[in-house]
């Protein structure tokens, strides 16, 4: 991701004050995001099972927009949780949930492409709409994990199919 002035496109500068009004219409209290074109929103306290919130434009004419857990994986359920998450993201359409092994820090990821196009407010909408609907079905499961040590299948076996979008085939 780009700071802002430092972009190629003149598209990046209104796609950064869409993003802006959207998220104020939510009422999210955005802060401007240090490092990257785009803002930051803290859910406060007690950060679970979401603490905080990216949304960003990068220079390819992207939205990207993070939801991240208030919650990291230990060591030792670490590949529990790839699994389940593995699981999770193949009935998934738009999006994905993610891990850095490194920390055990798990977010979930939602993003659209909008090169040589305006970005929407109905775009990034549905790109949040989504991040939202999947950690609602998802994420007490995968709380179940880290918090309570429960198996990749145990969590699974509390996800309500009727919630879960299926792949395209």
């Amino acid at each position: 991701m780009s700071e802002p002035g430092n972009s190629a496109s003149p598209n990046i500068e209104p796609a950064l004050e869409t993003l802006r009004n959207v998220l104020d219409e939510l009422s999210w209290e955005p802060k401007r995001a240090e490092g990257v074109a785009g803002f930051e929103v803290d859910f406060g306290p007690p950060y679970l099972p979401v603490a905080n919130a990216l949304a960003a434009i990068s220079v390819q004419e992207q939205f990207v927009f993070y939801l991240n857990f208030g919650f990291a994986a230990a060591p030792e359920l670490r590949d529990t949780c790839a699994q389940f998450i593995a699981r999770a993201n193949w009935g998934l359409t738009i999006g994905n949930f993610e891990m850095d092994y490194s920390d055990g820090q798990l977010r979930f990821k939602s993003s659209v492409a909008f090169t040589g196009a305006e970005l929407t407010e109905t775009l990034i909408k549905n790109a949040i709409r989504a991040a939202m609907n999947a950690v609602e079905v998802y994420a007490d499961a995968l709380a179940g994990i880290v918090m309570r040590g429960e198996t990749a299948a145990a969590a699974w076996a509390v996800i309500q199919p009727s919630r879960i979008s299926s792949p395209l085939p």
